[in-house]
């Protein structure tokens, strides 16, 4: 190759592809001018009008070349600054045609709040209210008329809370009246029709002076600082989607729309807002031992009494009776109460809360009189008071004669023995096949639908509230046990408790049970003595019986059971049927037990003094 050649070759390397030097340039301008998201439109904005010279030519006439192509370059570059000032330029003049002829559109908008008349206030969102917020603590009554009637909210200082008025002791929904206080003392606005503007008569509003409006006053309370005030709404007709009402304030010709939904509280029943509770709550489990006595009529007959079985009842230092729930039927009969049924019994009547509020202020207070016409006194020399039920409402909810009555005494630590009552009507039947009863309160003067499901108690026989067992006493109670029967007597002695507690048989030859059965098979310990009295346990009223004469009785086994507090109870066993016994305790007996008991009692009575293991479950 010779020199010319080479120098040849040399320029053409350097010059074959003199694009790649142009859009660098090219790329660093677009960056400049478009930035990276308008390089693609490059080709349109500059250059690009001659065409690429093919490689040939380059090849020959490199030098010359070159420079045509800083030359073009430059001439591209210049073009595109050019059209960027043009741009420029229409841009910054449409900016002044505008500046000039909508100025408005260069400046801020600030919404004028509206004007208020009268005592009319803004929420904190600038919103129109009728008149300044009255929050809770700042209210002192709230007095509703509506087409349910009338009822009264108000501040009960004595008690710092709300009461109703005439439903003093009546509990009431605390969300619904929050809902209430809000609807009444925050009354914002949607719309308002201003005096002098086109308007409807009052009358299209349900506001016409001969209409008859809902209205409330709500008043405000006395301070030092400030005097109550009052404010009296008038409202109207609903507005057709019912959320919107109209309203009037008194003394001012402006119609407002009610923004605040008012169906539910201010125009809905005060009903609503009381809750049916009908007996005193209470929250804690002290009901199962702070019930003094419990009293049960049906149609106005005694069904039963039931009365606490107080410690002073106990032996000193000594726990209760060994029964969960220390209650006992005292009439007409005097047995242990089940302590299943207690429990359950004393859920149900202090847990007494309605479905449905139905009536309140149900009863009159009257003067009692006596026999003269005179009135009648207490201890304290002060006339005394009964409440009776309104007639027309003790007719309509069958209460003129309740078909029930319960009565308890509940001994609060706090309130001191409150005596409660409530009138109970027959079972009612509805249409949906729901079962249900009336029940009236006098602690808290109102009437509620409870569901028969709730009352369950009221269907019982008074043979499920006794104890099935003969008797249900803790063995530590027990200091003598005596078993006898036609030919055969069992005397069994007991002292100490727990762990060492010791019987000794004293009629057979003074056999003694004591300590643990350690060696199997002895059978001789105080656990196999247990066993044995957990068989008397065992033994179980089974229902009433017609009491048999004399001459038709056949004693079969007497049971003596004396407690360490010097009692005493006899039980005996008369033959009545081939299954069944007459049993009587202290020689008073309305039930019958079962005639395999008793031969079972005598039965392990054996196997004790025999050293065999007793078994009180099995059949014999």
């Amino acid at each position: 190759m010779t020199d010319n050649e080479k120098t040849n070759v040399g320029e053409e390397e350097e010059i074959q592809n003199p694009d790649e030097e142009i859009n660098e340039t090219d790329s660093e301008l677009h960056k400049i001018m478009y930035g990276g998201e308008y390089s693609e439109y490059g080709e349109d904005l500059g250059a690009g009008e001659e065409e690429e010279p093919p490689k040939m030519k380059l090849s020959t006439f490199g030098k010359t070349k070159k420079a045509d192509t800083e030359k073009k370059t430059k001439t591209e570059s210049s073009k595109k600054i050019t059209l960027i000032i043009v741009i420029s330029a229409v841009i910054a003049a449409a900016v002044l045609l505008v500046a000039i002829f909508a100025p408005g559109w260069f400046k801020t908008t600030v919404e004028q709040p509206p004007e208020l008349y009268y005592d009319e206030a803004l929420s904190g969102s600038k919103r129109v209210l009728m008149f300044g917020q009255i929050p809770r603590e700042q209210i002192q009554s709230i007095e509703v008329h509506n087409s349910y009637g009338d009822y009264t909210a108000y501040y009960n200082a004595e008690h710092g809370a709300f009461c109703f008025l005439g439903l003093e002791g009546t509990p009431y929904n605390e969300e619904l009246f929050s809902q209430l206080v809000v609807a009444a003392g925050f009354p914002i606005i949607s719309d308002r029709f201003l005096p002098g503007e086109e308007r409807a008569p009052l009358e299209d509003y349900g506001l016409g002076e001969n209409d008859d409006k809902a209205y409330y006053i709500i008043t405000t309370r006395k301070t030092d600082d400030n005097p109550a005030k009052s404010y009296k709404i008038y409202i109207g007709k609903p507005s057709l989607t019912e959320k919107y009402y109209y309203c009037m304030v008194d003394g001012r010709d402006i119609v407002y729309i009610l923004e605040q939904s008012i169906k539910d509280t201010l125009l809905a029943d005060v009903k609503s807002l009381l809750t049916p509770i009908l007996t005193y709550p209470i929250e804690d489990n002290s009901y199962l031992t702070n019930i003094s006595h419990i009293i049960i009529l049906k149609n106005g007959e005694l069904f039963a009494r039931i009365g606490y079985q107080d410690a002073e009842a106990n032996v000193p230092g000594v726990e209760q009776y060994g029964v969960t729930v220390p209650y006992v039927v005292t009439q007409p009969v005097e047995y242990d109460a089940s302590t299943q049924k207690m429990t359950s019994l004393l859920g149900q009547i202090v847990n007494m809360t309605g479905s449905e509020l139905l009536e309140y202020n149900i009863y009159d207070v009257v003067k009692l009189k006596d026999e003269n016409g005179d009135p009648v006194l207490n201890e304290k020399g002060e006339e005394e008071y009964d409440y009776v039920m309104k007639p027309e409402i003790a007719e309509k909810y069958g209460l003129a004669k309740p078909a029930h009555d319960v009565y308890y005494t509940y001994r609060s630590k706090t309130e001191g023995d409150m005596d409660v009552m409530v009138s109970i009507s027959e079972k009612q039947h509805g249409e949906d096949g729901s079962e249900y009863y009336y029940v009236a309160s006098m602690l808290f003067d109102t009437i509620a639908r409870m569901e028969a499901s709730s009352l369950s108690f009221l269907d019982w026989p008074l043979m499920d509230y006794l104890d099935k067992p003969v008797f249900s006493v803790n063995i530590d109670k027990v200091s003598r046990i005596k078993i006898e029967t036609a030919d055969k007597a069992y005397d069994f002695e007991l002292t100490g408790t727990g762990d060492d507690l010791v019987a000794v048989e004293s009629a057979n030859g003074r056999t003694v049970f004591k300590g643990d059965d350690k060696e199997v098979g002895t059978n001789h310990g105080i656990r196999n003595f247990r066993k044995f009295y957990q068989t008397i346990l065992s033994v179980n009223r089974e229902d009433f019986v017609e009491e048999p004469a004399d001459s038709e009785r056949a004693l079969l086994l007497t049971l003596e059971v004396t407690f360490r507090d010097k009692s005493v109870r006899t039980y005996k066993f008369y033959s009545y049927s081939e299954r069944r016994c007459f049993m009587t305790i202290n020689d008073k007996g309305e039930f019958y037990v079962l005639r395999s008991m008793i031969r079972k009692l005598v039965s392990d009575a054996d196997k004790l003094l025999s050293y065999v293991a007793v078994d009180p479950n099995a059949d014999n």
